[in-house]
């Protein structure tokens, strides 16, 4: 009994294809090699041919030489972009997994497992084929890493401190002076009491009597000094 031959189907990166028809937006070069590839695609010579310039001819949107075909030219449109992808999508893959797994971006799981069924591949390479499959059938030009950044990425704030706005003139406030009340030291290293002066005037009759004048005084010194 013959074994039933295995196929393979695209393993377009989906970051280049969304890359590479940015660049072809900006303008369609002449021929497309692969040292062109691995120049705006940022890779090595060797994986553009193998990774990349394969499928662009796979895919009818390259002829064999490299040049663009008018498929390139649609495909860069965002309003032609639907009807390439489904173009794309009926010559290369077959009838029973477009009815079997029409929307492979809502549920990934039937698609890798029709892959691994019908290729025998491995994982990683089934991923890139489910991976290309989906975006052929999403057909969502806005779906593109431009258009996804900025729903995604939230904005950032500048949390920048806020600067009090300029005059022009710096006004100095002159700062006050505060003495220390505090008991001075004297020499001996003992705190003194703070000194008190008080001046009296005391009104004496000029009819008073030298007993009187001394029992003023000596009444004066009794309540102020203490003596």
């Amino acid at each position: 009994m013959a074994k039933q031959e295995k196929k393979s189907f695209p393993q377009f990166p989906v970051k280049h294809w969304w890359k590479l028809r940015k660049k072809f937006k900006q303008s369609i070069p002449g021929t497309v090699t692969p040292n062109y590839l691995a120049s705006v695609l940022n890779m090595k010579e060797v994986s553009a041919r193998d990774n990349v310039y394969g499928y662009l001819k796979l895919m009818k949107i390259i002829d064999q030489d490299g040049k663009p075909m008018s498929r390139a030219t649609k495909w860069r449109d965002d309003q032609e972009y639907p009807k390439v992808c489904d173009s794309i999508v009926k010559e290369l893959y077959p009838q029973d997994l477009i009815d079997a797994v029409p929307d492979p971006g809502k549920d990934k799981e039937p698609a890798a497992r029709w892959f691994a069924n019908h290729t025998g591949a491995g994982e990683v390479a089934i991923n890139k084929m489910v991976a290309c499959y989906t975006v052929l059938r999403s057909r969502d030009a806005s779906k593109a890493p431009q258009h996804a950044d900025k729903k995604s990425k939230p904005k950032k704030q500048a949390t920048a401190k806020k600067k009090t706005p300029s005059t022009g003139n710096k006004v100095s406030h002159p700062k006050k002076e505060v003495k220390d009340s505090a008991p001075e030291i004297n020499g001996k290293g003992r705190r003194t009491s703070p000194e008190i002066c008080i001046n009296l005037q005391v009104h004496i009759s000029s009819d008073s009597s030298n007993d009187q004048i001394d029992q003023i005084f000596a009444s004066m010194a009794k309540h102020i000094y203490h003596k």
